[in-house]
């Protein structure tokens, strides 16, 4: 089974398309194919404590629970924090880690931990400016010895360096949302639809495999690479 992840933007788009709003046509043919899928068993597009926190209850959260009541396969994402200790104390990247039965439309991601992460400074060459990021990061978070080798870790300094090279990038009150979400979930997942900085930043970073924006080209491309995961599965006899 495949793991799909949809930031905000993306299931925003998907929502929206749901309720007939214009200008979402290709978030509808994504739609249809992810919808297919997950009925079928092929993968699980699950929510996060991410989706809660940007949707602030507003209007598409009725929309939000049905379209992924149809595509999580009643999973959720882990709150981030859980995720990062569990792979500190298992030393690797676990599904069981990430997922779980027991989730909330009232439980919001916390970003207290990080909140002033936005500040850092970071100088030097790119490898320099990510080391710099990493001893923020284990030292807030309390990691210990050898916390910047976890997955988590690893890319976030990796998109702090990025975006520290990045003196033209004008602030974004989500920027901090979307590095975290990035973090906890592209170790774990096979494919990730992103807004275009985003998937930009993972291309630059090495982690750019199956992460689409929401551009129309690349949201049809998208359910493109849905219909060949499907199409094998099928070669394959498991669906």
């Amino acid at each position: 089974m495949l793991l799909v992840y949809l930031d905000q933007n993306y299931a925003s788009r998907v929502a929206k398309h749901l309720l007939g709003l214009p200008h979402n046509e290709a978030f509808g043919e994504f739609w249809a194919v992810l919808r297919e899928g997950a009925g079928r068993g092929l993968w699980v597009a699950p929510p996060s404590p991410f989706h809660v926190l940007e949707l602030h209850g507003g209007y598409l959260l009725p929309t939000f629970r049905r379209l992924f009541a149809e595509v999580g396969g009643g999973y959720w994402v882990r709150p981030w924090q859980e995720v990062v200790r569990r792979q500190a104390e298992r030393g690797g990247v676990h599904r069981a880690d990430f997922l779980t039965r027991r989730g909330s439309w009232d439980r919001p991601a916390d970003l207290d931990p990080l909140w002033d992460l936005l500040d850092l400074e970071l100088s030097g060459s790119f490898l320099e400016r990510v080391r710099q990021a990493a001893d923020f990061v284990v030292r807030r978070l309390g990691l210990g010895s050898g916390g910047e080798r976890l997955p988590f870790v690893r890319v976030l300094s990796r998109l702090l360096a990025f975006r520290s090279a990045e003196r033209e990038r004008r602030e974004r009150l989500a920027d901090l949302v979307d590095l975290v979400m990035a973090a906890t979930v592209v170790p774990y997942v096979d494919a990730l639809g992103a807004d275009r900085y985003l998937r930009e930043a993972l291309a630059r970073i090495g982690c750019g495999r199956a992460v689409f924006s929401g551009r129309n080209a690349e949201v049809r491309a998208f359910a493109d690479w849905l219909r060949m995961r499907r199409d094998e599965a099928e070669r394959k006899g498991l669906s």
